[in-house]
């Protein structure tokens, strides 16, 4: 593992160099093709340094400790100056960086990426994030208003490859965007192999559409509410555990699809499985999908794969609590967005350095009770700083070395079967800037 994390390090290092020393790209990601055209203490590089270390306190202190960390006696500039060169780049950067650092995974990784009978398993979910009460964040964001409070909010969007911990695809959104329409924006992006696991929210005849009509076909598996269609009812009080229907379009799905550059009738149909699992605690649960053979695809095999669907909640819980997704370095539009996409990289490194691990886990969970894990949170922790040497300073071996052996100092129990129910949702504060309601303390 720590071979293959080399070269992509060395891959991400070259991206970055690469954009910061030819003008004809740098521009690419840039407001104006003269920015970072001059030396100043605030490269391209040190300024893309601090934003991936994570600066959740005082913006102050964060750029002054940053700059003490490269070790080469500079003075640290202002807050201000940090605020104005941060200005000149595009979020953009960041997540090119993030699609540089996934397709070098899959491809130095190689047979070792884990898949499932040779499909990419991947989950698309969306989620919400709380933002400061800003005139020019709720002109671009939107917010959500009830009869006590107007507070400023965001729609996030991400593809998890649940077997292997990679944020595959995410972006920040106005609020106002609905899942369906940025998944259907999504779907030519998807992997031709990918089997991508959607929830109740994401069913929709102009969704399945576009992912069963594209040049490769796309599979699915979507879970749906009992009253989906006429179809999905009917077969939800039989007693068949899967059948193939039809499937054909509302007046909204066909909007949908001609804003996708589509025509459909309402005669046009698509050809949909219906497959009916009982949930340990008795709940009822419909799936949809396109892989129709029921010999290669049981209903047992569905039934678990949408059972991984919830390694993508972990991994919001990860980003809001570990990582502090609401705990923005600036409060302007280009800083949330910035500091957004920064975090989806920082989430991918701390997962490939976690991957060097595994045989040291294996070892340990042979002569204890219960398997261990990497306690993330602190894991976090142990990136600031190290992670801006992997890419300005020292030999990128001897620094994921040194972050494994961190790593593993630091481990925590897998109890099974603990399960938790859906606690409601505490009222969350219209001011003020970080809030958490985890059990455990912040590391960063």
């Amino acid at each position: 593992m720590v071979e293959a994390n080399v070269k992509v390090i060395e891959e991400l290092t070259y991206f970055l160099q690469t954009v910061a020393n030819d003008p004809s790209i740098r521009q690419l990601v840039t407001m104006d093709e003269s920015d970072f055209s001059r030396q100043r203490k605030l490269t391209l590089e040190r300024l893309v340094g601090i934003i991936i270390n994570m600066p959740k306190r005082s913006l102050s202190i964060e750029i002054q400790q940053f700059f003490d960390s490269l070790g080469k006696g500079l003075e640290s500039p202002t807050k201000g100056a940090f605020s104005l060169q941060r200005s000149k780049l595009k979020p953009l950067f960041f997540k090119v960086w993030n699609k540089w650092l996934v397709d070098n995974f899959y491809h130095y990784y190689g047979k070792k990426v884990k898949r499932w009978r040779g499909f990419q398993l991947q989950a698309v979910d969306g989620s919400c994030a709380y933002l400061l009460n800003r005139p020019d964040v709720i002109d671009h964001f939107g917010n959500s208003t009830n009869q006590h409070a107007s507070i400023a909010m965001a729609r996030v969007m991400q593809l998890q490859d649940v077997l292997n911990d990679i944020t595959v695809w995410g972006d920040i959104y106005p609020i106002n965007e609905s899942e369906k329409a940025i998944m259907a924006r999504q779907v030519p992006h998807l992997a031709t192999d990918s089997l991508t696991l959607f929830d109740r929210g994401f069913p929709s005849y102009g969704l399945m559409y576009l992912l069963m009509n594209e040049e490769t076909p796309r599979h699915f598996v979507m879970r749906c509410p009992t009253v989906f269609n006429k179809e999905v009812t009917l077969f939800s009080k039989s007693r068949k555990r899967s059948k193939i229907v039809m499937f054909y379009p509302s007046y909204k799905s066909i909007n949908l699809l001609k804003e996708n550059g589509y025509k459909v009738t309402e005669k046009t149909p698509i050809k949909v499985r219906m497959v009916q699992v009982n949930l340990p605690n008795g709940e009822q649960e419909i799936l949809l999908t396109n892989l129709y053979d029921e010999k290669l695809y049981s209903v047992e095999d569905l039934k678990y794969l949408y059972g991984l669907r919830w390694r993508i909640e972990t991994v919001y819980n990860k980003q809001k609590n570990q990582l502090q997704l609401e705990q923005f370095s600036g409060v302007r539009v280009i800083c949330i967005q910035q500091d957004y996409a920064a975090g989806l990289l920082v989430a991918n490194l701390q997962s490939l350095i976690e991957k060097q691990s595994v045989n040291y886990l294996k070892g340990i969970n042979q002569r204890r009770k219960y398997n261990y894990q990497i306690n993330r949170n602190i894991s976090f922790a142990s990136l600031k700083y190290d992670i801006v040497h992997l890419f300005l300073l020292a030999e990128p071996i001897e620094i994921l070395i040194k972050l494994q052996q961190k790593f593993e100092r630091y481990l925590e129990p897998v109890r099974p079967g603990r399960q938790y129910p859906r606690s409601t949702r505490k009222a969350r504060r219209a001011y003020g800037k970080y809030q958490t309601f985890t059990n455990y303390k912040r590391a960063i």
